[in-house]
């Protein structure tokens, strides 16, 4: 069965809410094909239906789409860089270089962390020694110090500096 047909049947089955299915056809897809970021995208885009956002930034780790709460979630649960480069999976990351520009920054920089030497890529130095690019969330909202207060606290807050108001005039007067 080719690449193709198989990821069109873990979208079928996804479609059709067969996700361990389709996670089980991709997983075996990117055990023969392990270098494919197509079938790693599929694979990722399979755990989002669950959601598992660890294992949505493991397969989505070198593609453009990867948020930072995904990425966080992956380095939350494998902390040691070391770990995070054997999980990815990703075979002889020191010869093989990924087909993308974003993929190989990304996993040149986390096979740096994870050993401290860059890897040997002489058709794409510039991508070895590189740092990796920021993922981009463009739905994250901005970064905020606290959440907006519940509606009706408001009320409770003006109630409170009428109080004080009160206090403040009964001591002066």
């Amino acid at each position: 069965m080719s690449i193709q047909s198989t990821l069109a049947r873990a979208a079928a089955d996804l479609h059709q809410g067969r996700v361990d299915l389709a996670r089980r056809r991709l997983h075996g897809l990117l055990s023969g094909h392990p270098t494919d970021l197509a079938v790693r995208r599929a694979l990722a885009e399979a755990y989002r239906h669950d959601p598992q956002p660890s294992e949505v930034g493991r397969w989505n780790y070198l593609d453009d789409s990867l948020t930072t709460t995904e990425l966080a979630a992956y380095e939350r649960r494998f902390r040691d860089p070391a770990r995070r480069l054997a999980n990815l999976r990703w075979p002889d990351p020191v010869h093989n270089p990924p087909a993308s520009r974003t993929a190989r920054r990304r996993l040149a920089a986390l096979h740096r962390a994870a050993t401290g030497t860059a890897p040997v890529w002489p058709a794409h130095r510039r991508d070895a020694t590189a740092r990796p690019p920021a993922p981009l969330d463009p739905q994250a909202p901005p970064k905020r110090s606290w959440p907006d207060p519940p509606e009706h606290l408001w009320a409770w807050r003006l109630g409170l500096l009428a109080a004080l108001a009160a206090l403040v005039w009964l001591h002066l007067r």
